[in-house]
């Protein structure tokens, strides 16, 4: 044959043997059993060749974008340009601005009706069109207050809150999360912006207020929202702002006057917006009380305080008082017979933690100065009763807390300071008496309870160092009452009578830990030792002579040698 016929017959074959590799892919692929030819032989086995690797494209990509979303962006664009269509109209001297500026309104709150209808089509469109709303309503509000002077600011706040509402109210059946978080940071961002600049304060305040208060009404109903601190954190920076600029002896330039009256009822709404909310969900439908809660709780009730008092110069401290009193039961009520359930164990918690705040501040607005100390005692003592029979650890730590509060408040700390270190005082007062016998009661009453192991001894550290300390300080009065009437004493001889004590203390604290067996004791004992060393470092060492180091130091490393023999008694009994 000739040379080109024989190149042709090659191709041929070729293509051929190509096609049937193919027909064998294809049927492996399929899973089908694939005809061979019969001049194949059976046995031969299908080789499946790796694809090769697509063609790389050149140039820009393909553009691949979700079905519809240019056309609801235009949509969007146009919305937009209909209110700059109506901005148009509205700086012509040919239409009165004011039917304008409705009309505008109204129209923005269409967007935001639609937005709510289309979602369950489209969220992407949904979003879309409540951002448009709010981007036609804010710079909306903000031109006419600011710029064309039409709305007052109050009527802007209004406007403000009623979007806030409609926008809730519209997404309610749905339990919508996003619209309404379009909604409300565009009111809450409109109104924190005129109140920078317009300076009024009370309207827009009371704007942000309301808008907490439909939000927090909205979650006690039982509508999920997760944008409710939000306004919680915009309310609290305007209440402060209007306590720091209104409530002030000069008020600065540009702000308007107000009240005492208007800022501290501003002020109590902040607190009962909050606590009604808390109050219905936590201890009404005992829903678990999250960690915003627990935190704008505490900012409202010290901003609501401060800013009551500042208002209204504490005229009204007692009224205000007998609220925090009446919170504080409500709490305690909690406490002890609403959250009795593990599952509500935080609650609880921080019911007691409240209660025990709440009572302390309503006793020292509430009450005169000379029966602050004896409510405290009798509310630690209270505590110390209850605890007892109910076995709350938070009832133990209160009692503690109370105690510590009336030492605070009493002449105890300066009496004692002054019997340990400096002039060696006389009969003390009613207040150290009261306070000590208190101690004694709480840590007799409540460290006898035989469960007390391990770590509920601390609950009973506060009685116990009150008692042993003012032991201390009353039995160095008395020595020194009784010697100063038969000799002069020296500073040298003061110091020797301070360190006997102390010493005499520690021992009798480490005897009754190792009779009793009470850690407590224990760590007051050393407590004591390491007082006693402080003593003679700065008191013995410069104020003694020879005669009284000796005393001194021999006293103190007795006990130094007694007490670990005690220990040891106390860890092998």
């Amino acid at each position: 044959m000739p040379p080109a016929v024989d190149n042709i017959a090659l191709v041929l074959e070729q293509l051929s043997e190509q096609m049937r590799s193919l027909e064998r892919r294809v049927a492996a692929l399929e899973g089908q059993p694939e005809k061979r030819p019969s001049s194949e032989p059976q046995s031969s086995s299908v080789a499946l060749e790796r694809p090769r690797p697509p063609a790389t494209w050149r140039g820009f990509p393909p553009v691949e974008t979700p079905s519809g979303v240019v056309p609801i962006l235009g949509k969007a664009v146009l919305g937009i340009a209909g209110a700059y269509l109506l901005r148009a109209i509205a700086e012509s001297s040919s239409v009165p601005k004011l039917p304008v500026l409705f009309v505008a309104i109204v129209y923005a709150c269409f967007w935001m009706v639609w937005a709510v209808r289309i979602h369950a089509a489209s969220r992407f469109a949904s979003i879309t069109y409540a951002v448009t709303s709010a981007l036609i309503l804010s710079p909306l509000l903000w031109e006419s207050t600011v710029r064309f002077q039409v709305l007052s600011p109050a009527i802007a706040a209004a406007v403000t809150v009623g979007f806030v509402v409609l926008t809730i109210a519209l997404a309610w059946r749905r339990d919508l999360q996003l619209i309404p978080w379009v909604a409300t940071l565009a009111s809450v961002i409109t109104a924190l912006a005129l109140i920078i600049e317009t300076h009024e304060l009370v309207p827009l305040t009371a704007a942000l207020l309301a808008v907490a208060l439909v939000t927090e009404a909205a979650a006690c109903l039982g509508h999920r929202l997760t944008l409710r601190a939000i306004p919680a954190l915009a309310a609290d920076f305007a209440v402060w702002l209007l306590v720091f600029v209104l409530a002030s002896d000069t008020i600065p330039e540009g702000y308007h006057p107000a009240a005492g009256g208007t800022i501290a009822t501003l002020c109590f709404l902040l607190l009962a917006v909050y606590g009604a909310s808390i109050g219905v969900r936590s201890f009404a439908l005992c829903h678990p009380i999250t960690i915003f809660e627990i935190g704008q709780a505490v900012i409202a009730f010290a901003l609501a305080s401060y800013g009551v008092l500042r208002a209204t110069h504490d005229s009204i401290a007692r009224p205000l008082g007998a609220v925090f009193m009446l919170l504080a039961a409500v709490c305690y009520w909690g406490s002890l017979f609403r959250f009795t359930e593990d599952a509500q164990a935080r609650n609880r918690r921080v019911s007691a933690m409240w209660a025990a705040a709440l009572l302390l501040a309503g006793n020292f607005l509430l009450f005169p100065v000379n029966l602050q100390i004896p409510f405290l005692c009798a509310a630690a003592g209270t505590a110390t009763l209850v605890y007892t029979r109910t076995r709350k650890l938070s009832l133990g730590m209160h009692a503690s807390f109370y105690l510590a509060a009336a030492t605070i408040a009493s002449t105890l700390p300066t009496y004692a300071a002054d019997a340990l270190a400096e002039n060696v005082p006389g009969i003390p007062d009613w207040r150290v008496w009261i306070v000590a016998l208190t101690a004694a009661l709480c840590y007799g009453v409540g460290a006898s309870t035989e469960q007390d192991q391990g770590r509920r001894r601390l609950l009973w550290v506060t009685p116990a160092a009150l008692v042993g300390f003012t032991g201390a300080a009353l039995a160095i009065a008395a020595i020194v009452g009784l010697a100063s009437r038969h000799l002069e004493l020296a500073a040298s001889s003061l110091s020797v009578i301070r360190t006997v004590v102390i010493c005499a203390v520690a021992l009798a604290l480490g005897f009754l830990s190792s009779v009793q067996n009470r850690i407590e004791l224990f760590w007051l004992a050393y407590a004591a030792v390491a007082l006693g060393t402080l003593k003679l470092l700065v008191e013995d060492l410069r104020f003694g002579n020879a005669a009284s180091l000796v005393v001194s130091l021999l006293f103190y490393g007795l006990i130094l040698i007694l007490l670990p023999r005690i220990t040891k008694h106390r860890e092998s009994a």
